[in-house]
């Protein structure tokens, strides 16, 4: 004999786990500090990939360089003379994450690309859909490949 009422108890368990980790993921993809820290983890992905790459030919890799002080930006080196800076500026509606490469002759900033995202909130009147803010805006493997191919490059298109 089935015993419904057990089998209910543990259907309702995994329903309200999986509403809370969605509920979760929703409160979390609109902090731009969590986003900034996927596409920090992205960006280091895309690099080991592109070093791969970049090794097979003989081309100086891409590395990370941590700064004291500077908690929060990424810095990433190519060759001997390409830096990019890479890090996260919250608005009023939202957040951009600034990539500048600057580089030889004299550092100055050479190419620069902002990446805008945030919440689409609706603006007026009733909706038939839902209420909730959506996050809006390139995904984090979006603005990680955009940042690596410019790096490799030397600039942004």
């Amino acid at each position: 004999m089935v015993d419904y009422e057990r089998l209910a108890a543990q259907a309702k368990a995994a329903q309200d786990a999986a509403n809370l980790a969605s509920r979760k993921e929703k409160q979390s993809a609109g902090d731009p500090k969590v986003f900034f820290q996927r596409v920090t983890a992205q960006i280091l992905e895309e690099m080991n990939r592109a070093n791969v790459e970049l090794a097979k030919r003989g081309v100086s890799e891409i590395s990370r360089n941590h700064l004291p002080g500077f908690e929060g930006v990424v810095f990433l080196v190519f060759g001997m003379g390409h830096l990019c800076r890479v890090e996260l500026e919250v608005l009023m509606r939202g957040a951009k994450i600034k990539a500048i490469i600057c580089g030889p002759p004299n550092g100055n900033e050479l190419s620069r690309r902002e990446f805008f995202f945030g919440q689409n909130l609706a603006p007026f009147g009733p909706s038939t859909e839902s209420t909730e803010p959506q996050v809006v805006g390139p995904s984090a493997q979006e603005i990680a490949q955009d940042i690596i191919a410019g790096i490799v490059l030397g600039t942004f298109d």
